[in-house]
């Protein structure tokens, strides 16, 4: 089994190129044992450029290559390739594919990486996209582990854990009912804290302490029953309810598969998992709470997330804020920073106001400049009474404040 001191976390990225921006490093807070990665920027910033070279990077090694020395030979066999059998050649062609991908980035792991190819199936690696398609497969009979336990760490697995994850349940059901039969206690108890863990994982997120997760074999289909009796499916829930029961189930299926592995149920495992917009359909309040979520469930796992959230950013400890747009790392002060505070300093927004209330703030300027005391004041009075309805009691107190001082 891995440990934490001995998994290859991340600690540092060298950015060749992610288009827009090229040439700068990424490196991580030296916490202990690792610190997660937020990448923030301006839409094009190159965001997930670098999620998706991550990506490639590590899946080349978890397929037995040395990535370093492949960009060496690439290097060097394409141009005489292409000397042999010209540029159009399918080899060069993907060679060059491979090399313009790999050279975007360089990691910088603390232990060798490639070490991870002699222990598959031990840690958990999944890259968690944007556009994750969060569609369950209905389930019809029983499968066998080993269909799971083959995806564990291939490539774009994620797609295929979000779509089979009834089916998983399914079968832990199954097992659960033969464990009953043998009376295996042992394996009785480990199926009922992977449910329980899951139970209480939902009734967070769908804040219902009461909330049930019911299994009827007879149709091998799950029901969330509310504390007010109602019961839905899997498939009916929101998307932003989906979108993040996704992610959920696909780390709470590869944490189980190995506890299996390595026969031990209490065993946290360690790994890297990248994840393009986590806020993706969820709202404001789930926002913050995902991350913290996931870094409470999966301790040894180190999360790599790009975002446009400032729920995201000020919610998780142990982090490296790196912003792509102005190429700097934000100190730990941003996790107390109020929303506001994150639109104006880190989303490049003017103020903390909408383009609505800037204007407002626009016209009583104006006003405020007007010599004649008396036009000055019905203006101002008119200005308030047409937009009593907008005026929230934080901008109420400025523009009162603004308008005081001119008196």
């Amino acid at each position: 089994m891995l440990t934490p001191d001995e998994f290859p976390y991340i600690t540092a990225i060298h950015v060749n190129d992610c288009y827009a921006y090229q040439d700068f490093d990424i490196t991580l807070n030296n916490d202990k044992p690792f610190s997660h990665l937020v990448l923030t920027g301006k839409n094009g910033s190159g965001k997930s450029t670098i999620l998706r070279s991550i990506d490639f990077w590590i899946n080349k090694y978890l397929s037995g290559n040395d990535v370093i020395s492949m960009i060496n030979q690439h290097a060097k066999s394409i141009p005489n390739r292409v000397q042999r059998f010209g540029k159009d050649d399918s080899y060069v062609k993907l060679w060059q594919l491979e090399l313009d991908r790999l050279e975007k980035i360089a990691l910088n792991p603390n232990t060798e990486i490639g070490n991870l190819v002699d222990k598959k199936n031990k840690f958990i690696y999944s890259f968690i996209k944007a556009e994750r398609n969060s569609k369950i497969n209905p389930v019809s009979t029983v499968t066998k582990d080993e269909d799971f336990v083959k995806q564990l760490n291939q490539q774009n697995s994620s797609d295929f854990f979000i779509k089979q994850f009834k089916q998983y349940l399914v079968n832990k059901k199954v097992g659960q009912a033969f464990n009953m039969i043998d009376k295996n206690d042992l394996a009785i108890q480990e199926s009922q804290h992977f449910f329980n863990l899951l139970n209480s994982s939902f009734q967070k997120m769908l804040e219902d302490s009461k909330l049930e997760l019911i299994f009827e074999k007879e149709s091998f289909e799950f029901y969330l029953k509310l504390s007010n009796g109602q019961q839905i499916t899997f498939e009916n829930l929101s998307d932003g309810f989906s979108a993040l029961i996704s992610i959920l189930m696909d780390l709470f299926m590869r944490v189980d598969i190995i506890r299996k592995e390595v026969k031990d149920f209490s065993f946290n495992p360690c790994g890297i998992v990248l994840i393009d917009e986590p806020e993706t359909h969820l709202h404001l309040k789930l926002q913050e709470e995902v991350m913290p979520l996931l870094t409470a469930l999966f301790p040894n796992i180190q999360f790599i997330v790009a975002t446009h959230s400032p729920a995201v950013i000020s919610s998780i400890k142990n982090a490296t804020i790196f912003d792509l747009t102005t190429k700097t790392t934000e100190n730990d002060s941003i996790v107390g920073s109020s929303y506001s505070e994150l639109m104006v300093s880190h989303f490049g927004l003017d103020n903390e106001y909408s383009t609505i209330a800037d204007g407002i703030f626009k016209e009583i300027n104006a006003t405020l400049r007007l010599d004649n005391a008396e036009e000055r004041q019905i203006k101002l009075q008119g200005i308030l009474a047409q937009n009593e309805r907008y005026l929230s009691p934080a901008m109420r107190l400025e523009l009162e404040s603004m308008i005081f001082e001119h008196q």
